[in-house]
């Protein structure tokens, strides 16, 4: 089965795989701040309305980008996005980004672990790899 999409906008897409609960934002072209910020506001409303705890940030096919959107996510965008259900956030940076695992370091967050990644398909199995170990907690011990 497919994702389904909920919201097309031309700098963003925001979809959701049913089967396995990951909400997929992908972003592309030329990205303004005031993209971001209206990005960031849809992505929180689906948030709300899916419950979802996992997100997979694509930024892979962003060509350009506006240059303060890491320090706005990480004193403002994060924060916000710690008062959801949101639990993962696998982060696949742009092609000519210098983004680092330390950035991740530097966030004031509780309630989301983000890591960064260089593809999406190595962001979608360390999110598939947490679900599995949420599944297997969940899952009662057996006693013969």
């Amino acid at each position: 089965m497919g994702k389904t999409i909920f919201i097309l906008e031309p700098y963003v897409t925001i979809s959701l795989d049913p089967e396995t609960h990951i909400l997929y934002v992908d972003w592309w072209g030329d990205i303004t701040k005031q993209n971001v910020l209206d990005g960031c506001q849809l992505l929180l409303g689906m948030l709300e309305k899916e419950r979802c705890n996992m997100i997979l940030n694509n930024n892979a096919n962003v060509t350009s980008h506006w240059k303060a959107a890491a320090i706005w996510a990480a004193t403002i965008g994060f924060l916000q996005l710690d008062k959801t259900t949101c639990t993962y956030f696998a982060w696949v940076k742009p092609p000519k980004s210098n983004l680092s695992a330390d950035y991740v370091l530097r966030l004031d967050i509780l309630n989301v672990q983000v890591q960064v990644f260089d593809s999406q398909l190595a962001a979608e199995r360390w999110l598939l790899l947490q679900q599995q170990k949420a599944t297997h907690k969940k899952k009662p011990v057996e006693v013969e």
